[in-house]
């Protein structure tokens, strides 16, 4: 009898074995969700999640990032098995064959909402690799700047592939060839800037959280908002006495300049709040999309811990446009 495992919000990193480094699900139903999957590497194969022996897993909003195989696999290895992925980044996984997905006998994931990206395979596909009558469903993907080839199917595989952006393009229905527009992508930061074509082009009959039609890739571009705000922190980890580099992208998508004000706060590890900026104002032009990289001085005082930073912009005393926030774990100097 299989076990059934909810796997939920947890940070898996720098593990090693020969197959599956950091989740393995042999014949699981299981619930993987909300994990960061970071740095573990396979000898063979699986250097992030591996799922086989007919698993029917559901896997949705993890970060599958910077793990390695020696062979298969960098980021994920299906064998024999037909999990569904919704909403995934998988980027900077490598292997030898298929460095971000490896796809073996008779494996039919259902690929829905992903972004797989900047993987690389030092023989063949880096995005997705599929062999042996294997023939997964991708709808609603990104699938871009990964080396080499976004996707190979050999030995009667057939992936279908519908709504989905993928570099050098794909045939099926809805499939463009267009650069999605990170937010900033040499950060890690995969979310889509206002302009990229992704958004609104994936299934006509699958909406957004916004009730809009929906994006391509794991991040929706959230058009509720009437100003939008995204931070992209430089590293994950600083050093008491160190600095924090953070870059603030402010898109204004209306057709009129629009005045805000912008307030950041650290969340301490203890509770409490510290203000590191603003309250001040600006006047984002019509159609701006606007990038500002401000460099923060850590506190040589600062105690070892998980701290919070957050921001929002909108207009005192009422009005909120958009927030964004991020973990930042501060060591010992």
């Amino acid at each position: 009898m299989h076990s059934t495992p909810k796997i939920r919000d947890n940070l898996i990193v720098a593990n090693t074995a020969a197959s599956g480094a950091a989740i393995g699900l042999m014949g699981s139903p299981a619930l993987v969700v909300r994990n960061v999957v970071m740095g573990n590497i396979s000898e063979v194969d699986a250097g992030g999640l591996f799922c086989a022996d007919y698993s029917a897993a559901f896997i949705e909003r993890n970060w599958i990032v910077g793990n390695s195989s020696g062979w298969y696999g960098g980021g994920v290895s299906c064998i024999a098995a037909s999990p569904t992925f919704a909403r995934n980044v998988i980027a900077r996984n490598s292997s030898l064959l298929g460095g971000g997905m490896y796809l073996l006998s008779f494996a039919s994931p259902a690929i829905n909402r992903n972004t797989i990206t900047a993987n690389s395979a030092d023989s063949l596909g880096g995005g997705l690799y599929a062999w042996g009558f294997s023939s997964p469903a991708i709808n609603n993907t990104v699938l871009w700047g990964n080396e080499a080839d976004e996707i190979i199917a050999e030995f009667e595989s057939y992936p279908v592939v519908t709504y989905c952006d993928v570099e050098g393009g794909w045939p099926g229905e809805g499939n463009l060839d267009v650069d999605p527009l990170f937010v900033l992508a040499e950060r890690r930061d995969f979310r889509l800037l206002w302009g990229s074509l992704c958004i609104d082009a994936g299934h006509p009959d699958s909406l957004d959280g916004d009730g809009t039609r929906s994006d391509i890739g794991a991040y929706f571009f959230d058009q509720d908002d009437y100003l939008t705000l995204y931070l992209t922190p430089d590293t994950s980890q600083v050093s008491a006495g160190g600095q924090l580099g953070v870059t603030y992208t402010v898109i204004n998508r209306w057709a009129q300049p629009e005045l805000m004000w912008v307030l950041s706060e650290t969340v301490l590890p203890g509770g409490g709040t510290r203000t590191v900026l603003g309250p001040d104002h600006y006047t984002l032009p019509a159609g701006a999309v606007v990038q500002r990289h401000l460099v923060h001085d850590v506190p040589l005082s600062a105690v070892a811990g998980t701290y919070g930073y957050r921001s929002g912009i909108g207009l005192p005393p009422a009005t909120l446009y958009d927030t964004d926030r991020f973990t930042i774990r501060v060591v010992e100097p």
